[in-house]
């Protein structure tokens, strides 16, 4: 199965450097402090934010800053078949990431002694999971009025007969690798960096050049949809 055909298109007629379309919304819950879903071409994604409130075990508290919990799950057919359990080994690894990265671009110390805690779920699964959970967090967090360093923006590469793509589909991560990175876009420093499956040294580089590209096509995208929203709230404010 070719990923990129002679004439330089993929199977869902994207060229090599563009993005799936990216579809987002804020404020989809009420008891969450801030919530948001986002899709990334069929990877879809909620996330909900709780915090900053009291740490629940006393014996993690922190009284200089904030402690970041993530718990991420997926519901039984967001692969396309049923999964055991909602939460497994892989889960558990992308919580972990994905609390490391919010561990550098929240502002702790404006929260010291109080815990905020990230909910993700996996709705549906096509490459790029990881990358659509950061980005979804950023909006939840966002929405719920967390104090942010910058935005996190990620966005996902690969490789194909030595020509890097943008934004890989489950299927073209199949037979090649798949680098995910976050950034925070108008700082323009990495702040998480991870690739599944080998990739040569002499390829990283214009691999890690399209993918940070993507990671500032992606922050436009979010940006657009928080002043969207808060544009709406604003005329809603002034209307009561």
């Amino acid at each position: 199965m070719e990923v990129v055909s002679p004439e330089g298109l993929r199977q869902d007629g994207r060229t090599v450097s563009c993005l799936r379309k990216i579809s987002c919304r804020l404020g989809l819950y009420d008891q969450p402090n801030g919530s948001s879903y986002i899709e990334m071409g069929n990877t879809k994604i909620l996330a909900a934010v709780y915090g900053p409130h009291e740490v629940k075990n006393l014996k993690k508290q922190q009284l200089d800053e904030v402690i970041i919990q993530c718990e991420v799950s997926r519901i039984a057919a967001s692969q396309g078949e049923r999964v055991k359990r909602p939460r497994d080994q892989r889960t558990r690894a992308m919580s972990q990431q994905i609390a490391s990265v919010f561990e550098g671009a929240i502002r702790k110390s404006k929260y010291p002694g109080s815990q905020i805690d990230i909910y993700i779920q996996v709705l549906q699964s096509d490459g790029g999971v990881l990358s659509a959970c950061i980005n979804a967090s950023t909006l939840a967090l966002i929405h719920a009025g967390v104090e942010l360093k910058d935005y996190v923006a990620s966005c996902t590469a690969s490789i194909c007969r030595g020509e890097p793509i943008l934004d890989v589909s489950y299927v073209e991560t199949q037979s090649s690798c798949e680098l995910t990175i976050a950034v925070l876009p108008n700082k323009e420093t990495i702040c998480s960096l991870h690739i599944s499956n080998t990739l040569h040294q002499t390829q990283l580089d214009e691999v890690l050049k399209i993918a940070m590209d993507g990671c500032q096509s992606v922050y436009k995208e979010m940006h657009a949809v928080v002043r969207e929203y808060m544009r709406n709230q604003h005329a809603i404010m002034t209307h009561v």
